[in-house]
């Protein structure tokens, strides 16, 4: 669980070097617009806010995982008394970043502008995305299947 929780921010940073080939990931291409379109047509508060909103569910994915490790140190032989509390979480963290990006890649984003409520259309579907969000269902299965 560790490993699969992990591995989305981890190649998130592949995203720095293959973006020409693999795309930007979830955090780079929210809106499917590249950071230069995003500068030329004033989209960079929006364009930050979905990114952003990725790369903090990111963190806290990352945050969950090298707890669990901690955990799992701690109480060696043995689940610790709040396990359904951290199993919750866990659950809850993978459910909010499938649905966040089912949510940017299906639906038009919202974004405000000084004449109201503008949507772009959905961000593309790059591999590196996919990748990204590959290990969720497996990780949810893993959950399901470890239940405390």
């Amino acid at each position: 669980m560790v490993g699969l929780s992990l591995s989305p921010f981890l190649l998130q940073f592949l995203g720095l070097g293959l973006s020409e080939t693999l795309g930007q990931g979830l955090c780079g291409s929210a809106l499917g617009v590249s950071e230069a379109e995003a500068v030329r047509y004033g989209l960079v508060s929006e364009y930050y806010f979905y990114g952003q909103a990725f790369f903090v569910l990111l963190a806290l994915k990352v945050t969950y995982a090298l707890g669990l490790w901690v955990l799992r140190l701690m109480y060696p032989g043995e689940d610790p008394p709040f396990a359904p509390l951290v199993w919750r979480v866990g659950v809850g963290l993978s459910l909010a970043l499938l649905f966040l990006f089912l949510l940017t890649r299906t639906l038009p984003l919202p974004f405000p502008t000084p004449l109201g409520l503008a949507f772009l259309s959905p961000a593309p579907l790059d591999p590196l995305s996919l990748l990204m969000v590959l290990p969720e269902p497996f990780l949810l299965w893993l959950f399901w299947r470890h239940r405390p």
